[in-house]
């Protein structure tokens, strides 16, 4: 028997041994697979109201419907330090207890945080009066309950005492099996595994992308509740606009008048939902979207901000086939997600197919859970993602391949390429450095160089001009005052006054901010679903990677292209910083010391610069099959990511 399990491949060992403990986690968690829905008190119909904990018993009465799984309460602990309450269901007619709890409450530091109580009731038949009593086991100050004032039928108790308002909560009940998740989940499971047992002839960093971005991808585009991206609502209505045939927009609205967009007749039903994190909210706002269709007539609808259609057709053409075919509100975002994802995956393909080195590193960036995310909803950064991957691989390409001959049809693509990056966000224009590392003997004269260049430059000049000049004619309309005297100076002006308040600025935002940048690279939709596991295990495998993975490199890097990959990605991440820190003066007053609204997710398609700046080949690796490794390791972090997903909306 031994000598026998000596002859199988290490590999299936592997796979067998990440089946089995996928199998007994997926055994040990199966409740999250399972319907909920649920009654919620937290519809924001009153004022909000914060009520102290301590030294207070609360006592909320209400009625359930079924078979209770748990409470998700909303509280702020501003106390420093976690502390513990204890929660009671009692009957409300009989004073029976029905079930108790002693629940941590973390620390939150001003912010409202969803604490879970799990009391699970069963045998419910009909409708029953209960009360929730709550109250604290740590004595702490700066803790409360988060409650609504208003006229409501629920009586809520403090102390023995009737007060007008309701905590805000959610009581959540138990289901069937919800079978499209399920099944969703172990196809990513199978792909997962498959990766590992699959022949090496197979095994290319680009086929991983294919096969994680189209498994993940649509796990996270069905899974992931309508608009829960961020700025959700913007992009749909963009998209919806790009779907009724305004496809050349913001330079040519060939279907409206500027400042107006079209949307469906009855676009309120939509009636857009900022999920409350393990609210167990998703599904049944899910159902509500499945439940309604979008009416046939379209109305014009007020919308200041520029339209970028390139980065919205994939969108809309997904929109309008739903529309077509007359799905629910639901199936036609779906629709929309599905084609982005396909245009994302494309364009990622494609980058990590051309690039000459770093391909895996390449591969882990494209499909690392955010980047997946961000593809799989209505974002634009599916486009911006995928075409500045493509651009980054093609000027390595078309730099150090010795055996590729340019010519203008080749460099007209990178001009397309960067013109669609900057329509997206002007910024990233910035990565336009990197042609310059093609050297001239790529072509077969010099006149073919330079013919090959104007040509690719001239739609990028044109278009490109025309929309940073409308641009610039607008930024000045977001940018707050700094007081003092000082209302009409803009953020532009106050930076030419004081040139030098552009590197203090962006020094201070990288001490103070950095951190949470990185932490951003593990939270999903619009900063709600923190995956915290991955908050260290990622971005370290994500360097080990890249420390690996240039074997291919041999020297082709010169010290020359180093510094001007340097100079591209430093130049770029500080036009992303002052770009947000001019256009933005809700979230930056004019002369604010910290920059103030950027996200992790603007630095994705340039976290290879640093690897391919700094990276040597002298650091040796001989790991077997180190592309289905790194592919599988990478897959198992995405599972969790669609779980969490899962556990964090339904």
């Amino acid at each position: 028997m031994k000598e026998k399990l000596k002859k199988i491949p290490p590999k299936y060992i592997v796979a067998g041994v990440v089946l089995i403990v996928m199998l007994l986690l997926l055994v040990k968690h199966r409740s999250i697979f399972y319907n909920s829905n649920q009654d919620n008190y937290n519809d924001m119909s009153g004022k909000e109201e914060n009520i102290a904990a301590e030294d207070a018993v609360v006592s909320q009465y209400f009625t359930i419907s079924g078979n209770m799984q748990n409470i998700a309460l909303l509280m702020m602990n501003d106390s420093g330090e976690d502390i513990t309450i204890h929660a009671v269901l009692r009957d409300a007619d009989t004073a029976e207890v029905l079930s108790n709890i002693q629940c941590n409450v973390p620390k939150s530091t001003g912010a409202e945080e969803v604490v879970n109580l799990e009391l699970a009731v069963d045998g419910i038949d009909g409708t029953r009066n209960v009360c929730l009593d709550l109250e604290e086991v740590t004595k702490a100050s700066e803790v409360y309950y988060c409650a609504l004032s208003g006229d409501y039928a629920q009586t809520l108790l403090v102390n023995g005492q009737t007060t007008t308002e309701r905590l805000r909560m959610s009581v959540v009940y138990g289901g069937g099996l919800n079978k499209t998740f399920f099944i969703l989940f172990a196809l990513g499971i199978i792909a997962v595994i498959g990766i590992f047992v699959m022949p090496v002839k197979w095994a290319k960093p680009e086929n991983m992308v294919l096969i994680l971005v189209s498994v993940i991808g649509i796990s996270m585009a069905v899974i992931n509740p309508a608009f829960q991206e961020c700025d959700g609502p913007s992009h749909f209505y963009r998209s919806m606009d790009v779907a009724y045939g305004n496809v050349f927009g913001p330079f040519a609205n060939l279907t409206h008048e500027g400042g107006v967009i079209y949307v469906p007749e009855n676009v309120q039903e939509i009636a857009y939902r900022q999920l409350t994190p393990n609210g167990s909210e998703g599904t049944a706002y899910m159902e509500y979207l499945k439940s309604r269709k979008f009416s046939k007539n379209k109305i014009k609808m007020t919308y200041y901000d520029s339209v970028t259609s390139v980065v919205y057709w994939p969108q809309g053409l997904g929109i309008f086939l739903g529309r077509t075919f007359n799905f629910s509100i639901y199936g036609v975002i779906l629709m929309g997600r599905i084609f982005n994802l396909l245009a994302y995956m494309g364009l990622a393909y494609a980058a990590v197919r051309f690039m000459p080195f770093y391909k895996n590193l390449m591969a882990m960036l494209a499909v690392m859970p955010l980047s997946i995310y961000q593809a799989s909803s209505l974002s634009q950064d599916a486009v911006l993602n995928g075409a500045g991957f493509l651009f980054v691989a093609l000027c390595c390409y078309y730099a150090f391949d010795e055996k590729v001959k340019l010519n203008w049809k080749k460099t007209l693509l990178l001009g397309i390429l960067l013109l669609t990056m900057l329509l997206s966000k002007y910024v990233y224009a910035c990565l336009g450095l990197l042609v310059f590392m093609i050297p001239k003997d790529k072509f077969n004269s010099r006149k073919d160089y330079w013919k090959s260049f104007v040509i690719a430059l001239l739609p990028l000049t044109i278009i490109g001009g025309y929309v940073i000049f409308q641009l610039s004619s607008g930024i000045s309309g977001l940018q707050a005052g700094a007081g003092d005297g000082a209302d009409t100076m803009t953020q532009m002006q106050y930076l030419k006054t004081y040139p030098i308040a552009a590197v203090k600025v962006i020094i201070s935002t990288l001490i103070v901010n950095l951190n949470d940048y990185l932490q951003q690279l593990n939270i999903l939709g619009s900063m709600n679903y923190p995956l915290t596991l991955l908050a260290v295990i990622e971005p370290c495998f994500l360097l080990g990677v890249g420390l690996l993975d240039g074997q291919e490199v041999r020297d082709r890097i010169k010290i020359k292209h180093r510094i001007l990959i340097l100079l591209a990605f430093v130049i770029t991440f500080a036009a992303i910083m002052i770009g947000l820190y001019i256009g933005d003066g809700i979230a930056n007053p004019v002369g604010s010391s910290v920059i103030n609204g950027i996200q992790g997710r603007y630095f994705i398609l340039m976290l290879i610069l640093p690897f391919l700046a700094l990276g040597s080949d002298h650091v040796k690796q001989d790991i077997r099959h180190f592309t289905v490794k790194c592919s599988g390791i990478m897959g198992i972090m995405l599972l969790y990511a669609v779980f969490m997903l899962v556990n964090t909306c339904y």
